[in-house]
């Protein structure tokens, strides 16, 4: 700063911060983008949930992980990491092309609503789940994960399913009451057909990971179907936020209301020597590093300094009124710009003389 900054800019700079000014009152005007703001959208796929819908939805669903996690693991007596690896606005036919063709497919009715969902399972973890339950471990080698599940097989993975579907009904019991019920499993993905290819369905992919083989399961919701659920779901858990902020902000103010501190008003300071502390008798004078006679005080919280007030008198007690909050940042800055106009003073001072005494030097 001393590099560029010249005495006379110092000295306005001191002038605006010690009568209260903002130093910088000219703030750069806001850079106005060109540029056209857009998005493109898909007549073929017409957004039909907003962001806040989304965003509650998704909720909802890593919600019901945090339980999923703990019961599975103990199911299958390992460690398991499951994440929502995304959500995504698509039609039914695009849906049944992006899962393998031989799968495991569960279809669910949700009562009271009409229709139904869809639950897959691909074969990168469901091989892994059932070996887990009969007890392996490990999958063959020589086993081809690309083979429909044998009838054995898919009653072994039901109970998965089932802990599934447990896990769904309590975290839609939060927004409503939905009976989910298995109607039927299946293995091939065009056999199940539960609306038409065109029509719009969220899906919700999570990813599962257990002894560091990992593969994804997704849930097919038709959106035509718990259309009349969205804004129910946006209701209860921004509300649910809402009420948790509250009620933390009360919690603290209650922990907090009940707490002392010691608050001190020092009108005067200065600084003495240990020994002329020990030298001190009755009549001497302490002269203090300000004027003793001004009622201006600093405000001390817990030793530290926090404002600055008045003091005085209220109802016959001494007091002091708040004026304002100590800033020891610009306190700071103004030390600084002090010490560079002093700074300038001596080295031009310096220069004075030097230039004086070359004169004097040629003259002689």
């Amino acid at each position: 700063m001393a590099e560029f900054l010249s005495q006379d800019e110092i000295d306005a700079l001191l002038d605006i911060a010690e009568q209260g000014e903002d130093i910088d009152k000219t703030a750069e005007e806001p850079i106005i983008s060109k540029e056209k703001n857009y998005s493109i959208y898909d007549f073929k796929k017409p957004n039909r949930i907003s962001n806040e819908q989304f965003k509650a939805f998704s909720t909802l669903h890593d919600k019901m992980l945090r339980d999923l996690i703990t019961d599975l693991s103990a199911m299958l007596r390992k460690i398991v990491d499951i994440k929502l690896y995304s959500i995504e606005q698509m039609t039914y036919g695009e849906f049944i092309l992006s899962i393998p063709q031989l799968t495991s497919l569960n279809t669910l009715s949700i009562k009271p609503l009409d229709g139904r969902i869809v639950i897959e399972c691909n074969p990168g973890i469901s091989h892994k789940i059932i070996a887990e339950l009969l007890g392996s471990g490990s999958v063959a080698s020589t086993d081809n994960l690309d083979r429909e599940l044998t009838e054995i097989e898919v009653e072994i993975f039901d109970h998965f399913y089932k802990l599934i579907v447990s896990h769904l009904y309590k975290a839609w019991d939060e927004i409503t009451t939905l009976n989910f019920k298995i109607e039927s499993r299946d293995t091939n993905a065009n056999a199940i057909q539960i609306i038409s290819d065109h029509e719009i369905v969220l899906l919700v992919v999570l990813e599962f990971t257990i002894d560091e083989e990992s593969g994804f399961l997704s849930i097919c919701y038709p959106i035509s179907y718990i259309e009349t659920l969205l804004n129910k779901i946006v209701t209860k858990i921004f509300a649910e936020g809402r009420n948790k902020k509250a009620s933390r902000k009360k919690d603290i103010t209650t922990l907090i209301s009940g707490a002392k501190m010691n608050i001190e008003a020092i009108m005067a300071e200065t600084f003495l020597k240990t020994s002329e502390i020990l030298d001190l008798k009755e009549g001497d004078v302490i002269v203090f590093n300000k004027n003793s006679t001004s009622a201006t005080s600093k405000l001390y919280i817990n030793k530290k300094e926090k404002f600055l007030a008045i003091s005085g008198l209220s109802n016959n007690r001494k007091a002091v009124q708040i004026k304002a909050n100590i800033d020891h940042e610009k306190m700071e800055t103004l030390e600084t710009l002090r010490g560079m106009r002093e700074e300038r003073i001596i080295k031009a001072k310096e220069t004075q003389d030097k230039i004086a005494q070359l004169l004097s030097e040629r003259d002689d």
